[in-house]
């Protein structure tokens, strides 16, 4: 018998799935589902716990696009990376196969889904590498865009800190992942997905090269990073990756900091463990009440409940940043009504940084635009509380940027509660764009028109089971 001719569409399929690693599962776009074949969905039904179906002799399975959200956080808390295939023109206009294409590849480290990731909690990817008995540590935050490089020959400081960040992924150049002591240090992290990219990515000039255009600048030393070589060749490859490899947008990643590990307390993962600081030793609900961060944990947003877990886990040891804070929180105690006026302000802001990742990556939502506007709305209120009130207040109040002119065009064009999906349309605010208020009423008097013409037939035919429609020709 002749062997079945495979399907332009499978071919398609065949050749996308080609240009990805072995270790990626393709979510490949079939109308309102997400496709799976091959390997690929044998791996995926056994993590899902999906039905695995063959169509001649192909194994398959897929998901709803609809709630794909919530498969590939399994996926990725698995360990898996997951490849987005989409549609990349209209069906129904597309002569042939329609066009797809991988629009992103998600991992461990760099999920933006709100509904998968912690509030109160960090997304880290980190890259490691070791030059000249050096070891550079870049840490990235892809969902709010914080950026960071560290550098030390001290191994144990390596250790600590890795643990401490419990970054979701860790990259690692070819070479280096394939020594045991290597690859032993990233595994201090605990469930942290090791991945090796190449060695080329990591090297000094190529590193250079990568940030050097990722900011558009001529130097790094503006960012006080340039002595720190194998911090920059970690960093350098960590954009690569997430920029190229992954094909993610970068565009809100505007800064990279350099962070002293001689400026906070060495403290190992057992001790901050036995201390319970972020997390129980008995991992249950009713333990975690006991650990000094649910009991400290009273802030008003998502940020800032990040930032006191990192102060918790990242002790200072310069005594003048020590006061500082503690003079910042005297005057609050002191207060208790600036506090409540502050504390008011803070709670309708919503997590600006996750916001700006998801709107500056282009997988934020019209809520998303809207929740924007209206925490730019506090931000002038913020600033004038904090002025007068110290200096690491007013240091902070100074940092605050009013944008009036983006506020009001979010309050002008978006409305009150606007849907989360944009094909779902009324985003717009009516009033504010005289065209697109036209086609509305044109499309809304259109099929009004239908109605009333329809009724009238009714009636003069006497055919009650008659209907009126249009079509698209």
């Amino acid at each position: 018998m002749a062997e079945k001719k495979e399907t332009p569409m499978m071919a398609q399929y065949r050749s996308i799935r080609r240009e990805l690693p072995e270790d990626t599962i393709l979510f490949f776009r079939l109308g309102d589902f997400y496709e799976m074949f091959f390997d690929d969905a044998k791996t995926a039904s056994d993590i899902l716990g999906i039905t695995l179906t063959k169509r001649h002799n192909t194994p398959m399975c897929g998901v709803p696009y609809h709630s794909a959200g919530g498969y590939l956080e399994r996926l990725v808390k698995a360990g898996v990376k997951v490849a987005i295939c989409e549609q990349v023109e209209d069906p129904a206009t597309a002569k042939g196969v329609v066009k797809r294409d991988v629009t992103r590849i998600v991992t461990p480290g760099t999920i933006l889904d709100e509904v998968v990731l912690d509030g109160n909690q960090n997304n880290f990817l980190a890259g490691l590498y070791r030059e000249k008995g050096r070891y550079g540590m870049a840490v990235l935050d892809l969902s709010t865009g914080e950026f960071w490089i560290e550098e030390s020959d001290d191994v144990a400081s390596v250790q600590t800190n890795l643990s401490r960040y419990a970054p979701a992924e860790c990259i690692v150049a070819e070479e280096q992942m394939a020594e045991p002591s290597f690859t032993a240090l990233t595994l201090e992290a605990g469930n942290t997905l090791l991945t090796a990219c190449e060695d080329w990515t990591f090297e000094t000039a190529s590193a250079n090269d990568f940030l050097l255009r990722h900011f558009d600048v001529h130097s790094l030393e503006g960012f006080g990073c340039a002595p720190f070589t194998a911090a920059l060749g970690a960093a350098g490859a960590v954009l690569y990756y997430v920029k190229t490899e992954l094909r993610r947008n970068l565009s809100h990643v505007r800064n990279i900091r350099v962070k002293n590990p001689a400026d906070y307390m060495l403290m190992d993962e057992t001790t901050a463990t036995n201390l319970e600081l972020v997390e129980p030793i008995n991992s249950n609900r009713q333990a975690y009440k006991a650990t000094l961060l649910n009991v400290l944990d009273s802030t008003c947003t998502a940020m800032g409940g990040r930032l006191l877990r990192e102060w918790l886990l990242r002790p200072l040891n310069n005594l003048d940043p020590i006061k500082a804070r503690h003079d910042a929180v005297e005057l609050m105690v002191n207060n208790q009504s600036y506090l409540r006026s502050l504390r008011d302000i803070l709670g309708d802001i919503k997590d600006v940084e996750r916001l700006i990742s998801r709107i500056g990556s282009t997988s934020g939502n019209p809520r998303d635009v809207r929740a924007m506007g209206v925490s730019l709305q506090q931000m002038p209120l913020v600033k004038a509380l904090l002025q007068g009130k110290g200096t690491m207040l007013e240091m902070l109040g100074d940092q605050i940027t009013a944008l009036p002119e983006l506020v009001v065009l979010i309050e002008t064009a978006i409305v009150d509660e606007p849907p989360i999906n944009l094909k779902d349309g009324g985003v717009i605010r009516p009033g504010y764009h005289a065209e697109l208020d036209e086609l509305r009423d044109a499309a809304t008097q259109g099929r009004k028109w239908l109605a009333d013409f329809q009724a009238s037939e009714i009636e003069r035919t006497g055919i009650k089971s008659l209907k009126v429609r249009h079509n698209k020709v």
